[in-house]
C-alpha cells in the first residue's frame, strides 16, 4: 500500500500525477501490473502525460516488453520533443533489441539535449564499437570517463572498443579498472580472457573465461552477437 497517494486519490480520484507518483512507487517495488494499472489510468486521465508514457516505458522494458516500451517512450518524445530521459529510455530498448543504428540515434539525440550526460556516451561508445566505429567509440567513452571518472561500465566499454581493435594490453588495462570497481562484471572478466588469449597467455585466458562463463552462461553468445567470436578450444 502507498497511503499518501491513496489519501490523495480519495480526495481526488482524477489527479492524474497522483496515478503516476503511485505508480512509479510500485514500479520501484517491482510490483510491475499494478505499475501499469496506474500509468493507464494516469494517461487515461491525461493524455498528454510525457512523464506517465515514460514511467510505462520503462515498466514494460523491465517486464522485457521492449517493444511496447519503445512504443511508450516515442510517445512520450512526441509529445515532449527535448525528453532527454524517454530518448536515453529508447535507446536502451532499441539496444536490447539488437537494433543498434536506432539506439545510437536516440543517444546522439540525448547527447544533443544534454551534453552532461555521460552515460549516454557510454552506451553510444560500446554501440559504435559493436558496429566497428570504432575509433568514435573511444571518443565516446573518453568522453563519458571525462564526466565520469573510475566508471566500471564505461571502462568495460572502452576495453571492448579496445579489444575490436585488437589492442590487447589496453583492453586488459581497462578490463582490470573495471574489475577493480565490480569484481563479478561477467563481460570485463570475458574481455580480459580474450584479450589474453591475443597474448598467447591460455592459463590466465582459461581463467577469466571460465569465471564469467560460472556468472553468466551466455556471455560468449553475447560476445558472438557483438561480433567477437569465442576463441577456438
Amino acid at each position: 500500500h502507498n497511503p499518501f497517494y491513496d489519501q490523495a486519490l480519495r480526495l481526488n480520484p482524477n489527479y492524474a500525477n497522483a496515478y503516476n507518483d503511485r505508480g512509479h512507487a510500485y514500479m520501484n517495488k517491482k510490483d510491475y501490473d499494478r505499475a501499469i494499472q496506474d500509468f493507464d489510468k494516469a494517461i487515461q486521465l491525461n493524455p498528454r502525460h510525457s512523464t506517465a508514457f515514460n514511467n510505462r516505458g520503462v515498466t514494460y522494458r523491465n517486464k522485457g516488453d521492449n517493444d511496447h516500451a519503445i512504443q511508450d517512450f516515442s510517445e512520450a518524445i512526441r509529445l515532449n520533443p527535448s525528453y532527454a530521459n524517454a530518448f536515453n529510455n529508447r535507446g536502451m530498448a532499441h539496444d536490447s533489441k539488437g537494433e543498434y543504428e536506432l539506439a545510437i540515434t536516440d543517444f546522439s539525440q540525448v547527447i544533443s539535449l544534454r551534453p552532461s550526460f555521460a552515460g549516454a556516451f557510454d552506451s553510444r561508445c560500446f554501440d559504435r564499437a559493436i558496429l566497428g566505429q570504432l575509433q568514435s567509440a573511444l571518443e565516446d567513452c573518453n568522453k563519458s570517463l571525462a564526466l565520469r571518472p573510475g566508471d566500471a561500465d564505461t571502462l568495460d566499454s572502452r576495453g571492448f572498443a579496445y579489444l575490436k581493435l585488437k589492442n590487447a594490453d589496453a583492453a586488459i588495462t581497462d578490463y582490470n579498472a573495471a574489475l577493480t570497481v565490480s569484481p563479478k562484471m561477467a563481460s570485463s572478466l570475458y574481455g580480459r580472457g580474450l584479450a589474453e588469449g591475443m597474448k598467447g597467455d591460455q592459463a590466465a585466458s582459461g581463467k577469466d573465461i571460465a569465471a564469467a562463463n560460472a556468472i553468466q552462461a551466455n556471455i560468449a553468445g553475447q560476445f558472438a552477437k557483438w561480433g567477437v567470436p569465442a576463441p577456438k578450444p
